[in-house]
């Protein structure tokens, strides 16, 4: 690990659920130290990292904001590869290599379970052909603080550490009674955040709240409005303070959002698309490395 490095973001996947020309959701975390961690791991995760060129033992971690299809069904496919195959130097976990580590709220991760479990818990230990648990896969990251439940009955919010920079998973409005939390990624020092909405809808007066202290905000974006809306809607969004508006990135986002774009762009926002990264500490689009 090489301390100093940028702190960046890189879509690999930047569409919506149903997203066939932009993918679905999974973006990569690169930290000073060296070390690489996915946001969400979706259903086209696999291809995703293999077309850019990246294989799933140079991931060091997996954050999961909540448990939906587009977000987590790549997580499979990581935990089976890391933990029966050997890649380079790296071994595999049933021989002794190292778990990656996983980073999601209680709740979430509670979800995680219930839905890799049907497949990863088939580990036998000596006569017992069912003892794989999701610790058999993965080194947790536990929380070191939290506030108490809000409207739900999980915490509102807790606090991790990840290689030095808290993250705070707090939980969003997504489909109601569904654990699901947007991230306040600490960049740089003092309280200093890039903020990722995981899917959530708009909460103008949270985000108005943080932009003194927020680099960049990633937002999932639709501009198809419908009862029990789940998403960010443009329609909310656009309404905005410019302070915000110029410092977020639209993602998740449908197949037509070119359709949009000079509106989008004419307001301040701007498109995350896969392959584009992001300075976490100045908040702007740089170069891939």
């Amino acid at each position: 690990m090489v301390d100093g490095l940028p702190m960046t973001l890189r879509f690999l996947g930047s569409g919506g659920a149903f997203s066939r020309r932009y993918g679905t959701t999974c973006s990569m975390v690169s930290f000073p130290n060296g070390e690489r961690w996915l946001i969400d791991c979706g259903r086209q995760a696999p291809d995703q990292l293999w077309d850019a060129g990246i294989n799933w033992h140079q991931i060091d971690g997996q954050i999961v904001t909540h448990v939906h299809g587009d977000h987590i069904f790549g997580l499979e496919d990581f935990a089976f590869q890391r933990y029966y195959q050997a890649c380079g130097g790296a071994r595999a976990i049933m021989t002794g290599g190292r778990r990656p580590k996983l980073l999601a709220h209680r709740a979430v991760r509670d979800e995680v379970w219930e839905s890799l479990a049907a497949s990863l818990r088939y580990l036998k230990v000596g006569d017992n052909p069912r003892a794989g648990t999701l610790d058999s896969y993965f080194e947790i990251v536990e929380p070191n603080g939290w506030e108490e439940p809000g409207a739900n009955a999980w915490r509102h919010s807790e606090r991790f550490d990840c290689n030095g920079h808290q993250i705070v998973a707090r939980e969003s409005e997504h489909v109601p009674g569904k654990p699901s939390c947007s991230l306040e990624i600490e960049v740089g020092h003092g309280d200093r955040i890039a903020w990722w909405s995981g899917d959530c809808t708009v909460d103008a007066d949270f985000l108005v709240s943080i932009e003194a202290r927020t680099s960049v905000y990633f937002h999932d974006s639709t501009f198809t409005d419908y009862p029990g809306q789940v998403h960010g809607a443009f329609s909310l969004l656009e309404k905005l303070p410019e302070s915000v508006r110029r410092k977020m990135v639209l993602m998740h986002h449908e197949d037509d959002i070119e359709v949009h774009r000079a509106l989008v762009e004419g307001l301040g926002f701007r498109i995350g698309l896969p392959g584009h990264v992001y300075d976490l500490v100045s908040g702007k689009r740089v170069s891939p490395v």
